[in-house]
């Protein structure tokens, strides 16, 4: 789940209507950009504290319990849906209840691959990982659209928590490859909990790279989802079902990316080197966008553009789940995830509003710059755990862990 910013450009003769205004999927409005951003703070306020439970408890019976809240959820707003009791304070509601399912969601099941996926499969899996959260985020709003076409809104939310359910019932036929360490002492207090993170993350030049490298890789990546409907309808004129093709071409090559391209990647760089790679090929890709801008050309900038984020998201991923200690993988991932999120809303803020005060080309540009001069970190904030020191110990003794006692 990500948090995305749209803008809006006046045309000259109609300064009351964005190129987006013509899309039916914007004419709902103020209304639609409330219930998005209810989900998104919702994100943002509830991961840290679902990085602590992850931590804390059994992951497992805690996911089951998250996906039983969703469907619960999805499953009272297809009835109120069926009696003809959706408002918009309703749709509001549910969205910020769905929003804390995946808030809670998604610290929780980034901790638990690494219980589950061998060492010497992490990478295949950082691979699935970032294809299944691309092409959710293409496949999912366009296979809603289309059922909400052909059914109502009602079944929608009941197919939603059909599909929650279907969670629910994978975990429990899911055996650990190996049980994850008990809660250390002290992880029920989440003060504590959140204070030795934070003390763990500040003494690891490792986690330290993962968090800033993370934050910068998002921060310029947002000028995909924040700027590309704006190019596709406003400076390349194409009609509104031609953005559905150019997100399409962009899984494409998300797919491409992940499957083809990064198993033969990984053999010839490394971690820091093929994020490095990926993200150069991302800032060409936004001159080339603000200097060619043709209409044919823009369905291959997509499936490049795809390609190269899945790389550099993947070998980010994987970077985090080698840097952080398995005692603090639920608080840390939580805040690697926060941090992105945050960045991605930051960034569409920021390039959506230099795009209408400045134009979408000179924010490219402007963009495609930034993010190259910022790969001068690349080496400070190595992600190849060779480059980087050994992190300091925890203020109490993992179970799982031999370390010295910090007073």
């Amino acid at each position: 789940m990500g948090c995305r910013s749209g803008e809006r450009h006046g045309r000259r003769g109609r300064p009351d209507r964005g190129p987006l205004g013509a899309y039916p999927l914007f004419r709902v409005g103020f209304r639609h950009f409330v219930v998005v951003e209810y989900g998104c703070a919702a994100f943002l306020l509830f991961t840290l504290p679902a990085g602590f439970l992850a931590d804390a408890v059994d992951r497992r019976p805690l996911l089951q319990t998250i996906n039983i809240w969703q469907a619960l959820v999805a499953g009272a707003l297809a009835f109120l849906g069926f009696r003809g009791m959706l408002s918009p304070a309703t749709l509001l509601v549910g969205s910020l209840a769905l929003g804390v399912g995946f808030a809670f969601n998604a610290p929780v099941w980034t901790a638990l691959i690494p219980d589950v996926v061998p060492e010497d499969k992490l990478p295949s899996a950082a691979t699935l990982a970032s294809l299944q959260m691309n092409l959710s985020g293409i496949v999912g709003p366009a296979l809603g659209g289309f059922l909400l076409a052909v059914t109502s809104p009602p079944v929608v939310f009941g197919l939603n928590a059909v599909g929650f359910l279907g969670v629910v019932a994978a975990l429990r036929g899911d055996q650990h490859r190996r049980s994850p360490a008990k809660p250390p002492p002290g992880a029920g207090d989440l003060r504590r909990s959140l204070a030795d993170a934070f003390h763990y993350a500040r003494g690891s030049g490792a986690v330290r790279a993962v968090l800033a490298r993370n934050f910068l890789f998002a921060l310029f990546v947002s000028a995909i989802p924040a700027l590309m409907p704006v190019i596709a309808l406003k400076d390349l004129r194409l009609e509104p079902a031609m953005l559905g093709l150019l997100f399409a071409c962009m899984g494409t090559g998300s797919v491409v990316g992940g499957l083809v391209l990064h198993g033969w990647a990984r053999r010839y760089f490394s971690t820091n080197r093929l994020t490095f790679v990926a993200s150069v090929l991302l800032a060409a890709i936004y001159l080339w966008m603000a200097l060619i801008q043709h209409n044919p050309s823009c369905l291959l900038v997509a499936a490049m553009a795809g390609a190269a984020w899945t790389l550099a998201a993947s070998e980010l991923w994987l970077a985090a789940q080698r840097a952080i200690a398995p005692w603090a993988r639920g608080r840390l991932n939580a805040a690697v995830l926060m941090l992105s999120q945050g960045a991605m809303a930051v960034g569409g803020i920021v390039w959506g509003a230099a795009a209408e005060g400045f134009g979408t080309r000179a924010t490219l540009l402007a963009v495609g710059g930034l993010f190259v001069a910022s790969l001068a970190f690349a080496r400070r904030w190595s992600l190849d755990p060779l480059d980087l020191p050994a992190p300091p110990a925890p203020r109490w003794i993992p179970p799982d862990a031999e370390s010295v006692r910090v007073d």
